[in-house]
């Protein structure tokens, strides 16, 4: 079976606290005390305590139209795409840039034709006959589905990328102060993660995957496309459709694995927020260490999208907690609604 090989990380260099996003808010929201309440109130809950930028927070909150965003996605994000799948070609040790099958680039901030997975290729010299797979509207989940995708293409491929760029500030918009846009605006933040997936079972080994998309739910995530842009949809029911679908639907794909979730050692979660992640832990009855990374990811980074899991996944695999025969369960929930599942087990 395929398993992980390494991962890698990269953030673009302005770094901003709690306290700087709260002073960049009162600009922002000057004169709307209301909804300033409410953004400081997400801001705080959020527990994010460093996020980073592509750009100052002052050009963030007079970016342009569509024209603009799609030009600073195509000057920013190939070079953090590349950075982070470099570290993890560094990291894997033994595989040459030529080993490379294909490469699966996701990200949902900006559809770029052609996709900027391109100018990865070109920068890092990767085989001209790699197989390019570009893939945008799976929203947060995208990691996830991205790191199924790879698992079935190294089956007979070989070594397979998958590179994640999200740039969430692209989506930011000053005029509209709804309540997902502030949301979006306390917690969402800037990098890329990218994995190398080997069809040689070592490691942290995938043994499993499900997508299953909810039922009426296509409301509760995405984006509204208007003329000026991206505008971010979170719709407030979103944690209640998970409360009714998630939990049965993880039993039912672990026992479909003859598992329980008392024999799963570990957790990786997609950190969508704090809310989500105590529905999760609480409903799955964890234990204390059970999936510490999501929080701390969402801590430190901020959410980041379809990237966000792989930064996950790498705090996980930094910690060395696991040994021989565990199991461990990643969990992504992104736009349809779509919940996505992935099976490992530590076997080296």
């Amino acid at each position: 079976m395929p398993s992980v090989v390494s991962i890698g990380t990269a953030l673009p260099e302005h770094s901003y606290t709690l306290s700087d996003v709260l002073s960049v808010g009162s600009e922002w929201l000057e004169g709307q005390p209301r909804n300033l309440e409410l953004f400081r109130k997400f801001v705080t809950s959020s527990k994010t305590e460093n996020r980073n930028f592509i750009l100052p927070a002052d050009e963030i909150l007079n970016i342009g139209g569509m024209e603009g965003r799609s030009k600073l996605f195509e000057a920013f994000a190939a070079p953090l795409g590349v950075k982070s799948l470099r570290e993890a070609l560094r990291h894997a040790g033994t595989i040459d840039n030529d080993a490379i099958k294909s490469l699966i680039f996701t990200s949902c901030s900006c559809p770029s034709i052609p996709s900027v997975d391109g100018l990865m290729i070109e920068n890092l010299e990767l085989p001209r006959t790699i197989n390019r797979i570009p893939m945008y509207q799976h929203g947060c989940a995208g990691g996830v589905v991205g790191l199924r995708l790879a698992a079935e293409l190294s089956k007979t491929q070989g070594i397979v990328a998958l590179s994640s760029v999200e740039l969430c500030s692209l989506v930011f918009q000053r005029q509209n102060p709804s309540g997902a846009q502030l949301v979006g605006a306390a917690i969402f933040a800037d990098g890329a993660a990218s994995a190398l997936v080997s069809p040689e079972e070592r490691g942290l080994v995938i043994r499993g995957s499900q997508s299953y998309l909810i039922p009426q739910s296509r409301h509760l995530m995405g984006y509204d496309i208007l003329d000026d842009g991206f505008h971010l949809r979170l719709d407030r029911n979103l944690p209640q459709a998970l409360v009714d679908i998630a939990p049965e639907r993880i039993r039912t794909f672990l026992a479909a694995h003859q598992l329980t979730h008392d024999e799963i050692s570990y957790w990786l979660f997609h950190p969508g927020g704090t809310k989500i992640l105590d529905f999760l832990e609480s409903n799955l009855a964890l234990r204390p260490g059970q999936a510490p990374w999501a929080r701390q990811v969402l801590t430190t980074i901020g959410n980041l999208s379809s990237a966000t899991v792989l930064f996950v996944l790498k705090a996980f695999l930094d910690s060395k907690v696991y040994k021989r025969g565990d199991k461990i369960v990643m969990v992504g929930v992104g736009p349809g609604l779509t919940l996505e599942l992935i099976l490992f087990e530590w076997v080296d």
